[in-house]
């Protein structure tokens, strides 16, 4: 038992006994994953998301500030949960702002419905012509090396996953995956963007004409890599997913 990379749990119950046992030898080169309808509600434990991959379909018993402490974790899914919308909002705003890698992947179940821009509001975004998706940048860390962030939604799941530049797949159309890794670069101008637009609104008028002249230089700028805007929001126009 203390050799195991992987640990699957699919139906039935597991004694609490055996679930502490599993959680005490956590390890970020161990999987953990829990197919059942009935996770104990009441159950804490320190290393619950300190696997490689850490996936629960019951995820009720989960705080959100559990997420906060993740850490270099490969995969976490979430099925049912009780995350408020605000709760996903401030988890992502946190998540973006890191100077860590969190995560590389993750989804959750959406516990109350929302769409995207009802939870990243505020964050400088690159949406995807007809699709539920966008992308934005994280800050520049010495600390963290997956910058480029990635959102899609159904109904009733979010994903998120973060990637270093160039390396950016989606795992179903190489021409797609090219597409999004070609124009990574006009992610670090809509956040110069972002930021020039936040500084006007509280700008003196001689300072907003200087702003303005560097807006119309920055949306040129995005225009040559083939982004355009829709009601204001950067859209690019990729392949269509095989």
């Amino acid at each position: 038992m203390r050799n195991w990379e992987y640990c699957t749990f699919n139906g039935g119950t597991i004694e609490l006994e055996e679930l502490n046992m599993i959680m005490d030898m956590a390890s970020p080169t161990r999987s953990f994953t829990y197919n059942v309808k009935e996770f104990p509600i009441d159950f804490r434990h320190e290393n619950a998301f300190k696997f490689r991959d850490n996936d629960y379909e019951d995820a009720r018993w989960v705080k959100i500030e559990d997420l906060y402490m993740l850490r270099n974790c490969q995969h976490v899914t979430l099925g049912r949960n009780n995350f408020t919308k605000t709760q996903i909002k401030d988890f992502i705003n946190y998540w973006v702002n890191s100077d860590i890698d969190m995560f590389w992947w993750m989804k959750i179940g959406k516990a109350e419905a929302f769409d995207l821009s009802d939870i990243l509001d505020g964050l400088a975004l690159l949406h995807l012509e007809h699709r539920r998706t966008c992308l934005t940048m994280a800050p520049a860390s010495k600390t963290r090396e997956k910058r480029l962030l990635f959102f899609s939604e159904t109904e009733i799941t979010l994903i998120m996953s973060a990637w270093a530049p160039g390396e950016f797949k989606s795992g179903r159309s190489e021409e797609f995956d090219m597409a999004i890794r070609k124009k990574e670069g006009v992610m670090e101008l809509l956040m110069v963007k972002k930021k020039l637009e936040l500084e006007k609104k509280s700008a003196d008028e001689e300072s907003k004409e200087r702003i303005s002249k560097r807006l119309k230089r920055l949306d040129k700028a995005i225009k040559s890599y083939g982004v355009f805007f829709v009601n204001g929001k950067a859209t690019l126009r990729v392949p269509r997913l095989k």
